[in-house]
């Protein structure tokens, strides 16, 4: 079963879900077809046991420090909580990329959902027994676990290098520990052993993934701009519906049939705009990369010599506002749709955002030492994340005032050089 699955992770890395089939993965592990039947009905069946395989592994390195900690020691304890996301028995880094990106995340949800959800218990009980600063430990565990969490995964899609940086988790602990830190404690980061190195796939399945011809990657999608008034309603009203349909019923109840029956159009008139479900996916994905730079360029872009903490309110009121109006459909585009497809929209927003706050950073005596691209892409992804996470899978956080609260204070304590606020 190994071999299936790293077969399965290194073909998703490489050749995209779409592509992905059961004779090609049985041919990489080294399987017959009927051997693979006996564990996995489908695809669908191995991807999700990909996850279920890192979640395990994740909760079980949770599990395994918990039960070592000391609570006399929370710089330790933090320290913990990095390693458990950095942790490289959860799964290699093509596995872990390739569930991020092209896998939709309500397909391993039943997988991870309960995972996190114990990991976030486990991290709140935990914080209950240290001597951290006041604060609503419910909120705090969810929105420290999602930050490091989210600076991770955006180092495995963007700069994977960065995973074997010892500064890279110094920025981890430092975001982490600065956000929980009671006033006046040490900020410097505990002595811990270094990181194992990340694990590599089967040798024999890598060497026969080299033998299998890869599959051509998908070509970009062309759509067609309307030019009447008529012609632009109608791509209205075929977006609208296609939001409805994934909000409803996830990405199986988005076909381009149901979504002309919706949308009340006829099927040629769908496919004269939109010539597939992607092309319509990417103008969603490009609507929101626009209202979203719209919304965080403003306060970035603008001359901000108060307080830091004016600057990340405004930033985080604007996230949460936007998520509280998208509602489903937000979710929808976050949860039902491989990120593959938006990956490219989504990362110029990151950059964007990173680009506008780091002449900020540079402009303040206040923020701390360290280099400010860094600090910027780190508090950015934690940031983006733990929205996005919220939005997922605890959307009644957005009408918590907390949430909002706190999200400010992780921006406010990672970035200043102060230790009191």
């Amino acid at each position: 079963m190994t071999a299936i699955c790293d077969a399965t992770a290194l073909l998703l890395d490489r050749d995209g879900y779409e592509a992905l089939n059961t004779n090609a993965i049985a041919r990489v592990a080294g399987v017959s077809i009927g051997s693979l039947y006996q564990y996995f009905p489908d695809k669908h069946a191995i991807v999700v046991e990909l996850a279920r395989r890192l979640e395990r592994n994740a909760l079980a390195s949770a599990m395994e420090r918990a039960a070592a900690i000391d609570i006399g020691d929370p710089r330790a304890v933090t320290a913990s909580l990095i390693d458990v996301l950095l942790d490289p028995r959860l799964a290699n880094l093509a596995t872990r990329r390739a569930l991020l990106l092209q896998v939709p995340a309500a397909w391993v949800l039943p997988a991870s959902g309960p995972t996190d959800l114990s990991t976030e218990r486990l991290l709140a009980q935990v914080m209950d027994q240290l001597a951290l600063r006041d604060g609503p430990r419910d909120v705090m565990s969810f929105v420290v676990f999602h930050a490091v969490e989210g600076a991770i995964e955006d180092a495995i899609l963007r700069r994977p290098e960065a995973l074997d940086d010892p500064a890279f988790r110094a920025e981890l602990f430092a975001l982490a520990w600065r956000y929980a830190a009671p006033e006046g404690a040490s900020l410097d980061a505990p002595e811990t052993p270094r990181t194992a190195p990340w694990p590599e796939p089967l040798a024999e399945v890598a060497s026969r993934l080299r033998e299998e011809p890869q599959q051509q990657a998908a070509e970009a999608v062309v759509r067609t701009a309307p030019s009447t008034t008529r012609g632009r309603a109608s791509v209205e009203t075929i977006l609208g519906a296609m939001l409805e349909l994934l909000a409803e019923g996830g990405w199986p109840a988005a076909s381009a049939r149901a979504v002309a029956r919706r949308a009340g159009v006829s099927p040629a008139t769908l496919y004269r705009y939109f010539p597939d479900l992607r092309a319509m996916v990417s103008e969603l994905a490009r609507r929101r990369r626009a209202v979203t730079l719209e919304l965080l360029s403003a306060p970035l872009s603008e001359p901000h010599d108060g307080e830091l903490h004016a600057l990340l309110r405004a930033l985080v009121e604007r996230l949460v506002e936007r998520a509280r109006t998208d509602g489903r459909a937000g979710r929808a585009l976050l949860a039902e749709v491989p990120q593959v497809w938006v990956q490219e929209l989504q990362q110029e927003v990151s950059a964007a955002v990173e680009a506008l706050g780091v002449p900020k950073l540079e402009a303040r005596a206040d923020i701390r030492d360290g280099d400010r691209a860094r600090l910027m892409w780190v508090i950015v992804a934690a940031l983006r994340h733990s929205v996005e996470s919220a939005i997922v899978v605890r959307p009644e956080l957005f009408d918590d005032p907390r949430f909002a609260d706190e999200l400010v204070s992780l921006g406010t304590r990672y970035l200043l050089r102060r230790t009191a606020w």
